[in-house]
């Protein structure tokens, strides 16, 4: 026998083996009375990350928000995935009470392509909301227009 022969039965044997405890480990976790229950926890708990309301008459609340969504909105950018950022850019934007500042300070700190999209994404936001605002005056005349 080659040795050849020998190093590819053992690394098939190891193979095997790796794959066999991996189906008895999740066979055993999912026989676990309380997996369920566990499962739904952590889905509740990060759907509650997400959904977080912020109460904006409160300053100190918003500060807050604000000083963490430019600190995702940092953290996000040095790992590479530019779209979540601009997203956490865009809420720190929308929810500031001067965004005029936020926007210049943002301007003199991020690289000027960056800035552009952010730019685009915040005109693309008012424009599909005041679209809807239009749309929604436009449903109310049509309906004055039929009486």
């Amino acid at each position: 026998m080659s040795s050849r022969f020998v190093l590819l039965c053992a690394l098939g044997l190891a193979g095997s083996l790796f794959v066999g405890y991996c189906v008895y480990f999740d066979r055993k976790r999912r026989s676990d009375p309380n997996y369920k229950r566990k499962v739904l926890e952590k889905r509740r708990a990060k759907s509650t990350k997400r959904g977080v309301m912020i109460n904006l008459k409160d300053p100190k609340a918003r500060e807050e928000f604000l000083a963490q969504e430019l600190m995702l909105a940092n953290q996000k950018m040095m790992e590479g995935n530019l779209e979540e950022s601009i997203g956490h850019l865009v809420n720190t934007v929308q929810f500031a009470p001067n965004p005029k500042i936020v926007l210049y300070n943002l301007q003199q700190t991020l690289p000027p392509p960056l800035f552009s999209i952010l730019v685009q994404t915040l005109s693309s936001l008012a424009g599909s909301s005041r679209g809807q605002e239009e749309s929604g005056a436009g449903a109310s005349a049509e309906a004055e227009d039929v009486d």
